[in-house]
């Protein structure tokens, strides 16, 4: 049903807008163009009541950049990102700018105030939110490392974990809720890893406390967190997003699985960065165990296996089906040449090709080789692109004088070699 009230409204309004822009000048037209906007916000209930700056409370040396946010609770009573939606200003530019999008640039170091500036966002309804940043060069005096629920005595195991910090400075300031600047280690004896974003990640069977420690220069902060996996009631294997017990490949296909882990009275979780994948017996998929591609399966050998998820005390088994000739007529690295050359101090990538006895049945299996440089000191190696079709074992030069090794590769118990010339 058509609202007549707010097509009445809009309709007014916009006639008036007709008559008077041939006339009226060009901020006229745009308090005109203003006022309608609002009209359809209020009859649509989207209008903003409420703003809040989020990403704020932070110290910033000259030259960096921060991005803020802001969440609106509009008129029916719902959230919503309006970063885009705001005017943004700075009371005091010669410190610091924001941009329309929302990101602050520190422009100069001041001890006034702590280096404190306000940085507003305001609605085309006049309702603003207010933060505050700092741009200072005083050093950190203090680290004091957090979970985001620091209510709670534990985490849940295979669930990422966001870390952060809040900051204390010489003159004072504190920065909130913050990761700039910091780097992250786990003790030696926890099998927890965390990355470069405070990510922590647990996998272990059993209740396990891991101590992360935080540093900014000589200055450290360390938490010792419990990962507990009682609240971890199942994981699901994922392809395209949907839960399966099956896969059926043919030799040479290429799929992505993930997995989520149900909790106990929780919402299911992803937990692609911490599950373990494996497979039974013999090996007939190749499974990319890290990195950003991790859980790629190529197909390599023509049967059936069963393809294991695990995560803390969890696991999920499916069964996965290779179909088509998996006859391996020969390996061949690159184009088959007995001899490749390379520049000292230069790099050369390899690829290891299993030929099979159909010509389409040719399938890169780089990452699933066993690569030796037979004792060489001339060169450092590197997998590149795990997880694709184009991944390759990257040979970097050492030395700056020529040299020459021998590179082996085994795959499915045959070999293939080739000799490298530093030259």
């Amino acid at each position: 049903m058509i609202n007549t009230h707010s097509f009445f409204k809009l309709s007014v309004t916009a006639l008036f807008i007709i008559s008077v822009t041939g006339c009226g000048s060009e901020s006229d037209t745009t308090d005109l163009a203003k006022a309608i906007q609002l009209d359809k916000l209020r009859s649509e209930g989207t209008i903003i009541e409420s703003v809040k700056i989020v990403g704020d409370q932070q110290r910033l040396k000259p030259g960096e950049t921060l991005q803020l946010s802001a969440t609106g609770i509009d008129s029916n009573g719902d959230t919503r990102d309006i970063t885009s939606e705001l005017t943004w200003e700075s009371n005091d530019p010669t410190i610091a700018t924001v941009n329309s999008n929302g990101v602050v640039n520190a422009v100069s170091s001041t001890t006034a105030n702590q280096g404190a500036v306000s940085i507003t966002g305001t609605t085309i309804n006049d309702i603003s939110g207010e933060g505050e940043v700092s741009v200072s060069d005083v050093a950190v005096t203090e680290i004091n490392l957090k979970t985001a629920a620091s209510n709670i005595d534990y985490i849940n195991t295979c669930i990422p974990a966001q870390l952060s910090a809040d900051l204390t400075y010489a003159d004072g300031y504190t920065s909130l809720n913050t990761i700039r600047g910091l780097s992250f280690a786990v003790d030696n004896g926890s099998t927890a890893t965390i990355n470069s974003d405070g990510l922590l990640f647990t996998s272990a069977p059993d209740v396990e406390d891991t101590t992360i420690t935080a540093k900014i220069d000589n200055v450290l902060g360390k938490l010792t967190v419990k990962a507990d996996p009682k609240n971890l009631e199942s994981i699901d294997i994922l392809v395209n997003d949907e839960p399966t017990e099956e896969i059926n490949l043919n030799i040479g296909d290429r799929i992505q699985v993930s997995a989520i882990a149900s909790l106990v009275a929780q919402e299911a979780k992803t937990i692609n960065d911490t599950i373990t994948w494996s497979q039974v017996g013999t090996r007939y998929i190749g499974i990319t165990d890290e990195g950003e591609n991790k859980g790629t399966l190529v197909a390599l050998k023509s049967g059936e296996t069963q393809l294991i998820g695990s995560c803390g005390n969890k696991q999920k088994i499916i069964t996965v089906t290779v179909d088509g000739s998996d006859d391996l007529n020969d390996l061949q690295i690159n184009d088959g040449s007995s001899v490749l050359t390379m520049t000292p101090l230069g790099s050369i990538n390899l690829t290891l090709t299993a030929n099979g006895s159909d010509e389409t049945s040719s399938v890169n299996v780089t990452e699933f080789a066993d690569w030796s440089i037979n004792g060489s000191s001339l060169v450092t190696t590197k997998l590149i692109s795990a997880g694709t079709e184009n991944a390759v074992y990257r040979l970097t030069s050492k030395t700056n004088s020529a040299g020459s090794f021998i590179v082996s590769a085994t795959y499915d118990n045959q070999v293939s070699s080739v000799q490298v010339n530093i030259e």
